[in-house]
């Protein structure tokens, strides 16, 4: 079904994930509190943009005015994308704080045609409260949904932190998706150093980079660093 292009000047995440992200991917992003789901994912999103993808981006953490100043502190400048319709974006966060809400959200948000129908890509950052109620019934409706989204080409991107949440809901959506990394924080030199680890990547056209090790600078952005830390 072909590539989508994650591609932006000076940046080698798109060589070191194979040249891109493959159409009907289905991404999910491990990692615990401080190694850079959010980070990792505005990347991507950016990325799509700048070649001309649409995307929604959901947030269960930024209003609409924090996730503005979020992209542009990171130097992406995503106000032309949402002028044009190109990034659709929808804050999850005043919805999210009843947590009796939380247990019917995962169908609400399979309902809402948004989110799904238009984009190419749709991104969760995170889905940790909204699927950390969940009842099977609708856990499972939601990967049913987002595996036929899949089959038709659309790419799903999900973040969440699997401490958070339930060991068995986390090995369910590990076995739906077709693209799983996990990010860590380690101290090396004194520093703290972030990478992304490639577990599986079952729909890769290209060779990509087992451990992708990666930093962020303000105004600057998602910068891939050169060794990796293991």
């Amino acid at each position: 079904m072909g590539m989508l292009k994650i591609t932006i000047k000076n940046d080698e995440l798109h060589r070191r994930l194979g040249g891109g992200i493959p159409a009907g991917t289905i991404a999910l992003i491990e990692g615990d509190t401080g190694s850079g789901k959010s980070v990792f994912s505005q990347r991507l999103l950016y990325g799509f943009l700048s070649n001309n993808h649409s995307v929604a981006y959901i947030s269960s953490q930024y209003t609409t005015v924090e996730f503005i100043n979020q992209m542009y502190s990171l130097g992406y400048e995503i106000i032309p994308f949402l002028i044009k319709k190109r990034l659709s974006f929808v804050s999850l966060y005043p919805l999210l704080s009843d947590i009796s809400e939380e247990e019917r959200f995962l169908n609400r948000l399979i309902s809402e045609p948004r989110i799904w129908d238009d984009p190419e890509v749709t991104i969760i950052d995170s889905i940790t409260p909204i699927i950390r109620n969940s009842t099977p019934t609708s856990l499972r409706a939601f990967m049913e949904h987002i595996k036929k989204l899949s089959s038709l080409g659309k790419v799903i991107i999900l973040t969440i932190n699997e401490k958070d949440v339930e060991r068995d809901i986390i090995l369910k959506l590990e076995t739906v998706s077709t693209l799983l990394i996990k990010l860590d924080v380690k101290v090396f030199g004194g520093d703290l150093k972030n990478s992304a680890k490639i577990v599986k990547y079952n729909k890769a056209l290209g060779i990509y980079q087992k451990i992708i090790p990666f930093r962020v600078e303000p105004k600057v952005g998602f910068i891939v660093e050169i060794a990796a830390v293991v």
